[in-house]
């Protein structure tokens, strides 16, 4: 499987792997990530030096690579569901469009979903969030732009987590089979039967399949968004992105 962690929009020329630029949806952000905290080096396929230029192929990994810190840097799933939701707004405006974001990492799809109008929560673990912190308060700085970041592990009580969001969303969340539980938990007891969950990943082998038909026995309707609605560099087949709601809502 090739990993390849970043696709650049509008980036500037000069910049490192550890601060990138991107332009999505009419929105500019700057992202601090740490690949060399991550491991994500031994995914890209590059040398241990931050002035490195990114493999666009990547490197093949295996079954039994280390992904515990993947997110601490930006995987192209982000932008697969950050670019669609920028150009299909699934309630029509972002405007008070209360919304949690699962796994954020970096806070690429939060970030860029606040400054689009929503209320955002972005959520990982602790050792992920500081980063994510760091990436608001440079990105995010406006009184009118609302994004908090909150420390919460999936299949913990949802109590500490906006009530009744109206979207839910996660990039690149579904890579670790032994998490699918704790996931759809987190899932089942969050969303409204009015919320709209939609998770963008990559086809990796790694349980999707199961992961969808899982969905489905707990009682969540799951449609496929359709190839041809995301950006035309994700048209492939090896990106998917699901609409995911709980049945009758």
């Amino acid at each position: 499987m090739a990993l390849v962690p970043f696709r650049v929009s509008g980036a500037a020329a000069d910049q490192s792997l550890e601060h990138r630029l991107f332009q999505i949806g009419g929105h500019t952000i700057k992202v601090r990530q740490n690949p060399a905290g991550s491991g994500a080096y031994q995914h890209i396929g590059i040398q241990s030096d931050s002035t490195s230029e990114v493999s666009r192929g990547g490197c093949a990994g295996s079954s039994e690579e280390n992904l515990e810190n993947v997110g601490l840097v930006v995987w192209q799933s982000a932008f697969v569901l950050a670019e669609f939701l920028m150009a299909h707004p699934p309630l029509g405006a972002w405007h008070d469009v209360h919304t949690v974001d699962l796994g954020t990492g970096t806070g690429v799809v939060g970030m860029l979903l606040a400054l689009a109008g929503a209320d955002v929560t972005l959520t990982d673990l602790p050792h992920v969030t500081w980063l994510a912190r760091e990436n608001v308060a440079a990105n995010c700085d406006s009184p009118l732009v609302r994004a908090q970041v909150m420390d919460y592990a999936w299949g913990e009580d949802v109590a500490s987590l906006p009530a009744c969001p109206d979207l839910i969303t996660g990039a690149d969340i579904v890579y670790q089979s032994e998490h699918f539980a704790a996931l759809l938990h987190s899932l089942e007891h969050l969303a409204a039967p009015h919320t709209l969950i939609y998770l963008s990943f990559r086809l990796r082998g790694r349980g999707e399949e199961s992961f969808e038909h899982m969905l489905a026995e707990r009682d969540f309707a799951v449609l496929r968004v359709p190839l041809e609605m995301l950006h035309e560099e994700y048209r492939d087949g090896q990106y998917r992105v699901l609409r995911i709601c709980k049945r009758g809502g």
